[in-house]
């Protein structure tokens, strides 16, 4: 599946899901610390925010559990790839990114609702 995979699937996704995602469409690599820490952080705004039901506890541990589940879900599906301590976009993602924005802008965030 990971030839197919395509920046429009992540609307359809499931919230966490794509949080995650928005995450590594804004970032492109980022290491598996700071990308679980930085996760996590977002995860207890949004929590904060009213999103109580993105994960089952609000505990530190719960919600990097989630967040590692949610992970290993895509890069087995063939959105995000691992690789020496560092998750990154999957290729095939990347190379999406390039042709609809013309360039990649790590670090900016990406509207996704208008691909």
């Amino acid at each position: 599946m990971t030839g197919d995979v395509k920046l429009r699937d992540i609307l359809a996704m499931g919230r966490l899901e794509r949080i995650v995602m928005e995450y590594f469409v804004k970032n492109i690599s980022v290491g598996e610390i700071i990308a679980l820490i930085e996760l996590r952080e977002e995860v207890k705004r949004r929590i904060a925010r009213g999103e109580r039901d993105l994960v089952p506890e609000l505990d530190d541990v719960v919600i990097e559990r989630e967040i590692s589940r949610i992970i290993s879900k895509l890069i087995s599906a063939g959105y995000l790839e691992y690789k020496g301590g560092v998750y990154n976009l999957s290729k095939a993602l990347i190379e999406e990114l390039k042709r609809r924005f013309n360039r990649l802008d790590p670090g900016v965030p990406k509207n996704l609702e208008n691909i």
